[in-house]
């Protein structure tokens, strides 16, 4: 074990939302993509079908599916793939760049929709008004997203190519980028685009509220434990480092099944793998145990942190950890704790709730975690009020 390996490896994992070192499970949901994909460069008027949605709690591989699929049929021409977030697709001028971009024609793409800068004559995506002899502005604030793409589909671009558009993080869904994504499920602008959505459980709901209804939808869950072992032996193979299978049959054992914990107990892996030089010693596992066992709970912390008030919570979590299954009625909930806090739990993906409106926790071990602290917080309220008697 090398120092450069394990400044690559820390590198590897610690980059913004870089991919995980190996990809593990996912078939029937990399199935689906590839069928739609296939469909729509048969026939590019399947792109009216709508949207595909990918739901899951936080952490659990939505984005890096959606990544991992588009990076599978790169030396596919014919495919191409293109992720942005809600932000991004708020513009519907700079969406338009984008898509030009990822199709290699972007200057074509631009003049076509009528995006670019102020040029004589009339434009396909909005047109021109003649005055005095001299034509002015053709672009005009309003002009719809659709027009814009419809005004490109002649280009040779799209011929016999589609391409997998990824909006990420939908939940947060605002009126702009609603406007875009709208015009992508609708499939009337007549481009081979396979429109693909992920985000947090009550995406769902909010593109509703937004218009959008016309959609297939999967729902991701928790890794299969013999996906979560080749996650982390062939994960830290691909990272340069050589470790014992019984090694990495107790690392995948402690990540629980859920692809954050194993992206942070490989980070674990490496940093023990750096102070120590070798990660195959009973001394060096438990001190990954111990590492990973840290970073699980800066994550859940991280989550958290995201829900104000979020002690408010804990008289629910007592509730739910005396459940048999640890899920309760939505409405059972909301009599528990008053206010809006459960409402922030769940589109922080704290809580997970179903379309029947059962509220559960997404991830087991987050559920143990929140006992813990809720445990702990009361406490802390006990030795308050004997401090004061």
């Amino acid at each position: 074990m090398t120092p450069d390996v394990l400044v690559k490896a820390k590198a590897t994992l610690r980059g913004e939302r870089g991919p995980p070192p190996y990809f593990a499970g996912r078939d029937s949901e990399l199935e689906a993509l590839d069928r739609r994909a296939n469909s729509i460069l048969r026939a590019p008027k399947a792109s009216a079908d709508g949207l595909l949605l990918i739901t899951g709690v936080p952490g659990v591989g939505k984005t890096h599916l959606a990544k991992h699929y588009i990076e599978q049929r790169k030396e596919d021409r014919r495919v191409e793939g293109l992720v942005v977030d809600t932000d991004m697709a708020a513009s519907p001028e700079g969406l338009i760049a984008l898509i030009g971009e990822a199709m290699g024609a972007e200057g074509k793409f631009v003049k076509a929709a009528g995006t670019g800068d102020k040029v004589s004559g009339a434009r396909a995506g909005a047109a021109g008004t003649v005055t005095a002899g001299f034509t002015v502005d053709t672009h005009r604030p309003d002009v719809k997203f659709a027009d814009m793409l419809r005004a490109t589909r002649n280009l040779k671009a799209w011929q016999g190519r589609v391409l997998v558009l990824v909006v990420d993080e939908v939940q947060n869904l605002t009126a702009d980028s609603a406007e875009q994504v709208r015009a992508l499920h609708m499939g009337e602008h007549g481009c081979p685009i396979f429109a693909v959505a992920t985000g947090l459980p009550p995406a769902r709901e909010v593109l509703s509220r937004h218009g959008i209804s016309r959609m297939s939808h999967r729902r991701l869950g928790l890794l299969l434990p013999n996906e979560t072992t080749a996650a982390v032996y062939h994960g830290l193979r691909n990272l340069g480092l050589d470790v014992r299978e019984e090694v990495a049959n107790e690392v995948a054992d402690a990540c629980m099944c859920f692809p954050q914990h194993v992206h942070s107990y490989l980070e674990a892996t490496v940093d023990v793998g750096e102070r120590r030089r070798e990660i195959d010693s009973q001394d060096a596992l438990k001190d990954i145990l111990r590492a990973g066992q840290l970073l699980r709970e800066e994550y859940y912390v991280g989550r958290m942190s995201a829900v104000e008030r979020v002690e408010k919570l804990y008289p629910l979590v007592e509730h739910m950890r005396l459940q048999k299954d640890g899920a309760v009625e939505r409405g059972q909930a909301e009599a528990i704790v008053r206010g809006n806090v459960v409402d922030a739990a769940v589109h922080h993906g704290v809580l997970t709730a179903t379309e029947d409106g059962v509220l559960s926790f997404g991830i087991p071990s987050f559920g143990s975690y929140m006992a813990k602290r809720a445990a702990r917080h009361q406490e802390f309220l006990q030795s308050r009020r004997d401090t004061v008697v």
